[in-house]
């Protein structure tokens, strides 16, 4: 297997540029594949100086629906005239973070004043008409072929509760308002290869400690051999990073890249636990596992 970081918040390469945002390109299995599409079409001029052609990819997935992994599409759909993009079907939301939300009991906002806006998908009505044919909505656990699967709908675990929530915009027959972005809609890209299971998250909402509960009871039997995720905990206390890096190091991976929105204090606390099955990947980092 082999993998690139085309784009990640940072870089250690003159050739390669940086944005808040995540997209890897994985070789394995005789497919090529690329996971999140960055917020920008920074990625595909990444890609364009790593030498790498887009052309070649068999199919894309996005991990959720914000638009630091989604915003790219159009970029890609330029360099790359027939892959297919996986998609969780409820990704679609208008989403946003709020300043001190007060919800009801049933996560409905009834208080709060909107923090920032537009974090959604970004695709307008026209470009999804237009390319309708090259996406395919998934839903919980999606087979996308025998070695590659999607996994959503990921159940939280009390005591790893998400660091940050978002809100989206409800209008139905019940309520009409801002609720609680449950990340229902955030699914986990698990490549197997030569019997082990190699783990994709872009941010890892609801805890990358729930997502690999949920994926070692999706394939009882199987080791997790590599993690490369996004884990959100920039903004978790060091209690939580340290009970996140020891229950992650409860699964024994053989390698570990975090990512993007993990933040550095996290990084750090996976390096000093894990050593050199630690990598701190970067945009413009290629790695044969």
């Amino acid at each position: 297997m082999k993998i690139t970081f085309l784009v990640d918040n940072k870089t250690e390469t003159t050739e390669c540029k940086a944005e808040w945002g995540l997209s890897v390109l994985i070789e394995a299995n005789g497919e090529t594949i690329l996971m999140d599409l960055g917020e920008t079409g920074m990625f595909a001029e990444n890609a364009r100086k790593l030498g790498i052609d887009l052309n070649k990819v068999d199919f894309a997935t996005i991990s959720h629906g914000h638009s630091d992994h989604s915003g790219g599409a159009p970029a890609f759909f330029e360099v790359n005239d027939h892959a297919p993009v996986y998609v969780h079907r409820d990704a679609f939301w208008e989403s946003v973070t709020m300043k001190h939300p007060k919800v009801d009991a049933e996560g409905h906002v009834t208080e709060g004043e909107v923090f920032e806006t537009g974090i959604g998908i970004p695709w307008t009505e026209e470009f999804k008409k237009l390319n309708a044919h090259r996406f395919i909505l998934t839903e919980g656990t999606y087979r996308i072929d025998e070695h590659t699967w999607l996994l959503g709908n990921v159940p939280r675990i009390e005591g790893f509760s998400p660091t940050e929530k978002f809100y989206v915009y409800i209008k139905d027959d019940k309520y009409t308002g801002w609720a609680e972005d449950m990340m229902q809609h955030e699914q986990t890209l698990v490549v197997e290869e030569e019997g082990r299971l190699h783990i994709f998250s872009g941010c890892s909402h609801n805890g990358i400690v729930p997502i690999l509960k949920h994926i070692t009871e999706k394939f009882p039997g199987k080791r997790i051999s590599m993690i490369v995720a996004g884990m959100h905990l920039y903004s978790a206390s060091p209690e939580l990073r340290q009970k996140v890096v020891t229950e992650v190091a409860n699964y024994h991976p053989d390698l570990i890249c975090p990512v993007h929105c993990t933040g550095m204090n996290a990084i750090v606390d996976f390096k000093q636990a894990f050593g050199d099955k630690c990598r701190i990947a970067y945009a413009g980092a290629v790695y044969q596992v």
